[in-house]
């Protein structure tokens, strides 16, 4: 398994972590000094000297800007934390996550976790980063609770609100399987799979209660018991309490994280009785106002993954090579690679992709041997490949509003466009470019004395292993 502690050593093996020793305050600097780390493609960051009883981490999911000259992948960290491996190609986690299911093994819960009860329950000692207003945050965790014996997680967004109380929001068909009232725990400080199971099971076009069971599924995730809740054992903060659901409470915040963004939510409040925590516990927190955060990172696999899993069998034949929302563009943006299967194929695929999600209004359709992890060459298509007057197509103005797009936030309607920047299926092969690669551009008796001269100065040594992602 790879526990959020875990994730982070590695991520230190590999030269993806900065520590920060000197000490720094919960309130407002920590999410200061996490945005414009974020914004300027820093490593994850761990502040290692805090006041509370908890440290703090920030981008630990997120990624670089793809737009930068970098050799990291904004999905290596998710997927080296998803057990996927740090060199695990985009297409290969795309298809993971759209193929998992809810493990059909009986869940194996190994007793107490590892988290031990605080001497109080004072929410307010745990030091976590703060809102603008001063509130300390709750995100980047789960929320827990049980229904005729069936124990489901959900993602959250919340605030400190008293000593002893929280308040979150939750999707609204997470509340409302919960019940008016339940006894109900936190978990901080986890792992990529709990997290990305809980954005599949209460954010999708499925809803599947069995959350844990989708979490085991997709990497090896330790299972405890609470009060015959089930909870990750991994967590560093568990908090165990009463949720209230009754619809009554305030939003949490006048921030919105991203998985809000594909789903109806609802504030409850959870009444603490219990904080518990690991030894020396961490916290991975995202500053949700910045850019390239991790909420919009998880988001954005999690959404690619759903969509990639429901096009490629809606026509009865898989034509999508991968599916892509760029956290660049905020989700407001899918580019997806496809065989053309004939030609008006575009056409329908643009517009099953607007009917299966309402994130984004612009689709952005690749040939399918485009390269993911080359966005700025995905960009240059759109501009060389796609002609402005006829292969930029706008619907007419009476689209619903997407959901990411700041540029419309009245509710009113507007006009969708997709961008057909693929080769004409009608024409022949001598008419379209060939991709010009080594192999393609040189005759063969050069291309054998550059690999033997390649060879004899030991350039493989020199550059090392060839990198997959």
């Amino acid at each position: 398994m790879t526990t959020l502690d875990d994730h982070l050593e590695t991520l230190r093996g590999t030269d993806d972590l900065v520590s920060i020793d000197e000490r720094v305050h919960w309130d407002g600097m920590a999410a200061s000094i996490a945005t414009e780390a974020a914004r300027h493609n820093c490593p994850a960051v761990l502040f290692e000297n805090t006041p509370g009883e908890v440290r703090f981490a920030s981008g630990v999911f997120g990624g670089p800007d793809q737009f930068a000259s970098l050799d990291r992948r904004p999905w290596r960290r998710i997927a080296q934390s998803l057990e996927f491996g740090p060199d695990c190609s985009y297409e290969a986690v795309i298809e993971r996550l759209s193929r998992s299911r809810a493990s059909t093994a009986a869940l194996e819960a190994d007793g107490e976790p590892a988290a031990t009860a605080l001497a109080d329950t004072d929410l307010y000692g745990l030091g976590l980063p703060t809102a603008d207003d001063g509130s300390p945050l709750v995100e980047l965790g789960i929320a827990i609770a049980t229904r005729d014996g069936d124990t489901s997680w959900a993602p959250i967004r919340g605030i400190e609100r008293r000593s002893t109380r929280l308040r979150l929001a939750v999707p609204s068909a997470f509340a409302d399987w919960c019940g008016e009232r339940t006894d109900a725990s936190v978990a901080l400080g986890v792992g990529a799979a709990p997290l990305v199971a809980a954005f599949q099971g209460w954010t999708q076009d499925r809803t599947v209660p069995d959350v844990p069971g989708l979490a085991t599924g997709i990497a090896d995730v330790p299972l405890g018991t609470v009060d015959s809740r089930v909870v990750p054992s991994e967590a560093n903060v568990l908090i165990d309490g009463r949720l209230t659901a009754d619809g009554t409470g305030d939003d949490p915040s006048d921030r919105t994280a991203a998985w809000e963004l594909s789903c109806e939510t609802t504030t409850v409040d959870v009444s603490v009785d219990r904080v518990a925590t690991r030894e020396d516990p961490v916290v991975a927190f995202a500053p949700f106002e910045g850019p390239l955060t991790d909420d919009l990172h998880l988001a954005s696999l999690v959404e690619a993954a759903q969509l990639f899993r429901r096009v490629n069998g809606y026509w009865g034949v898989s034509p999508v090579e991968w599916i892509r929302l760029p956290v660049e563009a905020r989700l407001g943006l899918c580019i997806v690679s496809s065989e053309i299967l004939y030609a008006g194929f575009e056409w329908q695929l643009a517009n099953t992709l607007f009917s299966f999600s309402d994130l984004f209004d612009k689709v952005l359709v690749l040939d399918e041997n485009a390269d993911p992890a080359n966005l700025a060459r995905s960009i240059d298509d759109m501009w060389v490949k796609a002609h402005p007057g006829n292969d930029w197509i706008f619907s007419e103005p009476n689209a619903p509003s997407a959901a990411t797009p700041t540029y419309r936030r009245n509710g009113e309607t507007g006009s969708r466009l997709y961008i057909n920047a693929t080769w004409d299926p009608h024409w022949d092969e001598e008419y379209i470019a060939p991709q010009v690669t080594f192999e393609t551009s040189f005759s063969d008796s050069v291309k054998d004395a550059l690999e033997e001269r390649w060879e004899a100065l030991g350039l493989d040594d020199l550059i090392g292993p060839k990198r997959d992602d």
